[in-house]
């Protein structure tokens, strides 16, 4: 019995040893250890995660598949996790071939509690539909009115009021934080008309803002976890899983009061025609299906993730590549003079009395594609497509200049 037990055993192991052999010879990137796979090297590395990631894109050109549960019929389930930042690659996946990636179920799993099944979580007619809807309020017309009624004022009262006390003080100024917090001001405008004024002056502290960062956050640790040690985490209430289920009853509260509020607006424009709201949140409960409570908060909060730290990121390292480069910094501001002089006249006063309006963006070009340039050189979760060709051909430009710089 006993050999037959240690025959069993060895069998096994030889059996194990084989297919890791096998399964880790297609591999590349961070070591994969046996049954734990690259799971030291994220647990060594998770106060600097981005950096080791860069460093195993770099190691590997751009391109590498690691596995975090090196477990036969677990690995290929949950366990294998392909990374990228090949332009081409993400163009195959976001754009070219898009249908054919879905979430999927590991994914959708991660993220549930959080985002439900809105537009960042869901797949097929589900995932088109939020798209089309959320195309309306995204128009010409409807950024327009948003530049109008959130962007300008917020630029105008607040970020322009926090830069010019800090200028006069001589104090620093932590500007991807005040990014985020404009940002966040903006979106939850767009998404459910409403300003929590996080950018206001002292930069205060707002509730719902803080219980939306740890609950991305604790969701985001999930996702470089295994399923089945992020799942027995929730069960029993261990590590980040009891602050997300706290911050996601904070959020919950807090989008039932605006969603509550908003239905007893809604019936009161019904009886006197007026129009009050416009935001996303509205158009969804104005139409004639009838959607749950749950799916509008769902909703409301994909907008959100998807409008707020893309947009100051990508804000945050264009003027830090601004700095980096005086040369273009100076093409961009020659370029913001011109304009300004040809729609405000000669009087530089009267330049800074209203952030630009909606006519004068459009005419920066140069603007446009060092921006561009800098999705290109700092990709954070934006993905960019750019059809005018003027632009495109400036954005050559821009990268010259950068690289004149020795960027």
């Amino acid at each position: 019995m006993e050999t037959c037990t240690a025959l069993l055993l060895l069998t096994a192991i030889t059996a194990y040893l084989l297919w890791f052999t096998f399964i880790s010879r297609s591999l590349r990137g961070p070591r994969v250890w046996p049954l734990l796979g690259s799971l030291p090297g994220l647990i060594e590395n998770c106060e600097r995660m981005h950096d080791w990631i860069c460093d195993n894109l770099r190691a590997c050109g751009g391109t590498y598949q690691t596995c975090i549960c090196a477990i036969p019929f677990l690995a290929k389930k949950q366990g294998l996790v392909t990374v990228t930042c090949d332009p081409r690659n993400l163009e195959h996946i976001l754009k070219t071939r898009f249908d054919n990636y879905p979430k999927g179920p590991t994914w959708q799993a991660v993220f549930h509690d959080l985002l439900g099944d809105g537009i960042f979580n869901s797949d097929g007619n589900t995932w088109l539909f939020q798209r089309k809807t959320a195309a309306l309020e995204f128009t010409t017309r409807t950024l327009r009115q948003a530049m109008a009624r959130w962007v300008s004022r917020a630029i105008k009262d607040r970020l322009c009021t926090i830069l010019k006390k800090a200028e006069v003080q001589g104090e620093p100024v932590d500007l991807q934080d005040v990014m985020l917090r404009l940002t966040f001001d903006n979106i939850c405008g767009l998404a459910f008309g409403r300003d929590p004024q996080t950018c206001a002056t002292g930069l205060p502290e707002n509730g719902f803002a803080a219980a939306f960062d740890k609950a991305t956050e604790a969701t985001l640790q999930r996702f470089i976890l295994p399923e089945v040690l992020w799942k027995v985490k929730k069960w029993l209430g261990l590590g980040m899983e009891v602050g997300l289920t706290r911050s996601l009853g904070f959020v919950d509260e807090h989008l039932s009061s605006v969603i509550e509020k908003r239905k007893v607006e809604l019936m009161s424009q019904q009886k006197d025609g007026s129009l009050l709201h416009d935001d996303l949140l509205t158009r969804f409960m104005r139409k004639k299906e009838s959607y749950s409570d749950k799916f509008l908060q769902h909703v409301a909060l994909n907008f959100i993730l998807a409008g707020r730290d893309t947009s100051s990121v990508a804000l945050s390292w264009f003027f830090w590549l601004v700095i980096q480069n005086p040369r273009v910094e100076e093409k961009i501001l020659h370029e913001i003079c011109t304009v300004l002089k040809e729609t405000r006249g000669a009087d530089m006063e009267k330049w800074t009395d209203e952030p630009l309006g909606f006519e004068e963006v459009d005419r920066l070009v140069y603007l446009k594609a060092a921006l561009s340039e800098t999705l290109r050189l700092d990709l954070k979760g934006v993905f960019a497509n750019i059809e005018n060709e003027k632009v495109g051909e400036i954005q050559g430009k821009v990268s010259n200049d950068l690289k004149c710089n020795g960027s």
